[in-house]
């Protein structure tokens, strides 16, 4: 470790204001130097004296400067006072280089977020598998900056990889189905995360869904001074991870678009226009579902920019920006979750496993997703459960969180467009249920479109809105044995209230 992270984690600001004070303590004013891993003075000015004790500044283990003390003649303390002052500038540096490694880790994570959020619009707007692919390797690339790479995809009819889209004009075209070629067939058959080759050069990142082979990323330098580290590493297989549910969802749908394509074929030799209809109903619902899902990732997007923002403020602490960069990756797992959700709707298949849940664990997580700490909220999200506190109900936790997020969006919708400023989320214990409640204070539904308002497709007052949002809270309330229901506020506003059967165990 050099000058350069020297002057990184010890900025010159902060020897200027310990060093002054440890001098005039030890009564040796002017007698304190720093000096680099190579010898060369980086703080202070030697006087003509001999350095009588030296002890050494570490960071991670690493030695990465000296503390020298200079005498007319030796003291017995010294060597106790250099090992103090190196001691405490460790600490201090310490602290700083830990805040830069979080500080990437989040930027790394900002940058996830953004290309998971790109390939879900992309996916919304129809773009083809084959676009798709080239979106994965020139976003990935950018955030991991390699010298060449390319992304094959998996082609099932010949068991073998199929370049799609590389970089890199140093390497003609053959160059990618020699050795690197047979490196990334025997990674995608045999790993589940991204694998190191040729003395960490090689990055291989499989693409791959269940047991379900759909491609592979690979990128690599050609610089002798670049290797990849683990951090690359773990980056990309967190990204390869998210990113193969949207390349798995365009593929289930592209087979089955061909499918269904062959079926009308022969439907309509037969003249079965019913079943054609059904169908293309269908496949609209599922592009619907699709655009409901990845519109609802904006506010966990605008709450993580909210997070990026605050770790940019310099009095920010490092328990700050340790909790804030938790709320960053957290928000990770819930577009995860929201990318899980669509292919589960378009398998026709709702996957709902349950497990015993304290209701007020789920409260918790519901107020932790809905009031971000840390940032301030356009609308007021108030929470009351204490009526409901110690009993368990067995839900499918994050399908169950979302039942809220999506009631609480459209509440937040209905609000910031016709008015009012809260919403309250209750709940309580009623006989063997848990009455769960969404109150608002905004302008409440027509009572002519109430009866309506649970159907697929039905949508009110939302230019963007895909008529899903209610239908599939409504099957997931049905899902988990409860039933939900639509009544005005006491004085305004919208309320919603469902239930959920409490566990026999519980309490």
């Amino acid at each position: 470790m050099g000058k350069t992270h020297l002057n990184t984690t010890l900025p010159l600001s902060v020897l200027e204001d310990v060093i002054p004070s440890f001098e005039n303590f030890t009564g040796a004013v002017g007698s304190v130097a720093i000096a680099d891993i190579q010898g060369d003075i980086y703080y202070g000015n030697p006087p003509d004296h001999p350095c009588v004790a030296q002890a050494a500044i570490r960071v991670d283990h690493h030695e990465m400067g000296q503390v020298l003390i200079y005498a007319a003649a030796p003291s017995e303390s010294a060597a106790p006072a250099a090992a103090f002052l190196a001691s405490y500038l460790s600490q201090i540096a310490t602290e700083i280089w830990r805040r830069q490694q979080l500080a990437e880790e989040v930027l790394a994570r900002y940058d996830e977020l953004n290309l998971i959020y790109g390939l879900g619009d992309s996916f919304v707007q129809g773009a083809p598998q084959e676009e798709i692919f080239k979106s994965v390797l020139l976003e990935t690339n950018r955030i991991i900056r390699a010298d060449a790479g390319i992304i094959y995809s998996w082609d099932s009819q010949q068991s073998t990889l199929i370049p799609v889209s590389y970089f890199g004009d140093q390497f003609p075209p053959d160059f990618w189905q020699g050795r690197v070629h047979e490196l990334a067939l025997s990674t995608l058959y045999a790993y589940e995360d991204a694998q190191l080759f040729d003395a960490e050069k090689i990055i291989c990142a499989p693409l791959r869904y269940d047991d379900q082979l759909l491609g592979i990323l690979v990128l690599l330098y050609e610089a002798e001074n670049k290797t990849f580290k683990a951090n690359d590493v773990n980056l990309l297989t967190a990204l390869a991870q998210n990113t193969s549910l949207f390349i798995y969802a365009v593929r289930l749908l592209a087979e089955r678009a061909q499918r269904n394509a062959q079926l009308e074929a022969a439907l309509a030799e037969l003249q079965a226009t019913r079943d054609q209809l059904s169908r293309a109903e269908r496949l609209s619902i599922i592009g619907q579902t699709v655009g409901s899902l990845v519109h609802d990732m904006r506010n966990p997007l605008n709450n993580v920019m909210g997070y990026a923002g605050i770790l940019q403020e310099e009095d920010v602490t490092f328990e700050e920006r340790y909790q804030y960069a938790g709320q960053i990756i957290k928000y990770v797992t819930v577009f995860s979750s929201m990318a899980q959700e669509i292919l589960d709707y378009i398998q026709g298949d709702e996957n709902v496993k349950k497990s015993p849940v304290r209701v007020d664990d789920i409260m918790e997580q519901v107020a932790d997703l809905l009031n971000p700490p840390g940032l301030e909220q356009p609308v007021k999200i108030l929470m009351n459960y204490e009526a409901a506190r110690g009993f368990t109900i067995n839900v499918d936790r994050p399908r169950f969180v979302r039942v809220f997020q999506n009631l609480v969006n459209n509440s937040i919708d209905a609000i910031e467009t016709n008015g009012g400023s809260q919403v309250e989320i209750s709940a309580e214990a009623d006989g063997s249920a848990i009455r769960f409640s969404i109150t608002d204070d905004g302008p409440g539904i027509p009572e002519h479109i109430v009866s309506a308002i649970f159907e697929p497709g039905f949508t009110h007052g939302k230019p963007r809105g895909t008529g899903l949002g209610l239908a599939i809270v409504n099957r997931m309330v049905r899902a988990h044995g409860g039933e939900i229901h639509y009544e005005r506020a006491p004085e305004h506003g919208a309320r919603f209230v469902f239930t959920v059967p409490v566990n026999n165990n519980s309490r």
